[in-house]
Parts: structure tokens; sequence; C-alpha cells
């Protein structure tokens, strides 16, 4: 199967990929690097460094994707509270983002 995993290089995404890798599936993980590590990733991993907002994006790495993990979120509850604005951007808009694009 052929999976895409948004916030793929984060802590819980890497785990996640990495398994699906090993298990002989082709992965690939779109990731913003804002708290992921790329180096954690298997070699055999697309990795796409860019927002989950970015509905172009989105669309060409959903070309004949089987199933979609989203992970991408910005997490920081003190941050949160400082920067109300960019967290709903990227958690609910990318959301919308994402699902818009499966859609399409």
């Amino acid at each position: 199967m052929k999976f895409l995993i948004t916030g793929g290089a984060g802590f819980l995404g890497t785990a996640l990929a990495n398994q699906l890798a090993f298990d002989g599936h082709e992965v690939r993980v779109l990731d913003d690097l804002s708290n992921g590590d790329r180096a954690r990733l298997r070699g055999d991993v697309m990795f796409t460094r860019g927002s989950v907002t970015d509905v172009p994006r989105l669309w060409s790495l959903l070309q004949d994707v089987d199933c979609v993990y989203h992970l991408a979120a910005r997490v920081s509850v003190a941050e949160s509270i400082l920067y109300p604005s960019d967290y709903n951007t990227v958690n609910v808009g990318g959301t919308v983002s994402l699902m818009e694009a499966m859609r399409d």
C-alpha cells in the first residue's frame, strides 16, 4: 500500500513511517520540521518539507495514495497561548486543507 503521513518526521510520525516502510509499504512524509527530525526517518521513506496548508503540494503527494495518517499539528500549549492564530492556521486550517485536497 501507499501511505501519506503528515507530520511524519515528528515523534509519532517517525515511528509509524519507519514501521510501515519496514513492512514493505511505500511511505510519503510531509513535515515542516518545526518539531520533527528528518534524520530519524528510514532512507526508503520519501520526505517532503512543507506545510500541511499547501493544497497544491498535498495534491501531488496524494497521487495514488491508499491511506493518509494526519499527524501534523502544533503542540506546545504555552506557545498556543502566545500565538493562537498560528496554531489555528496549522491545526484547524491544515486539517481542512488536507480534507479538501483528499476530496479533490
